[in-house]
């Protein structure tokens, strides 16, 4: 009985501190997608989200890549910061029409397939910029 109790401590204390581990890496991104003033942030985090698995993802992580960024191979950035900023780069670059809804734009500009909005919509988040 000792043993399962403390397999089941251990276990929720290691729960809960990956959960402050992703809680902490998703504020350190969405407050650095803030700061370079990128267009739609509540999409782009998202975006981010889902690329990387909630951060998760020990192939894109590795690489520094939250957004699945690739040419032939996956790009790989010397910190996750860059990555942030080549999507910032990015999407000056290739977002030119302000009008135009960023989901389609995703869609239009081929990052995306014609259900990837439909994930993003899933993923919860009620923050926004302070601007």
């Amino acid at each position: 009985m000792k043993k399962l109790l403390l397999i089941v401590s251990f276990t929720l204390l290691c729960t809960l501190s990956l959960s402050a581990q992703k809680s902490k890496m998703t504020d350190s991104v969405w407050s650095y997608i803030c700061a370079l003033q990128i267009k739609h942030p509540e999409i782009v985090i998202r975006q981010a989200i889902l690329e990387s698995g909630w951060f998760k993802s020990s192939f894109l992580m590795s690489r520094n890549n939250l957004f699945g960024f690739r040419k032939v191979k996956y790009l790989q950035f010397k910190n996750w910061k860059e990555s942030v900023e080549y999507y910032k780069k990015w999407q000056d670059k290739n977002y030119t029409n302000p009008k135009e809804d960023y989901y389609k734009f995703l869609v239009r500009i081929k990052y995306a397939t014609t259900a990837y909005p439909a994930h993003l919509k899933k993923i919860s988040w009620s923050k926004s910029c302070d601007r």
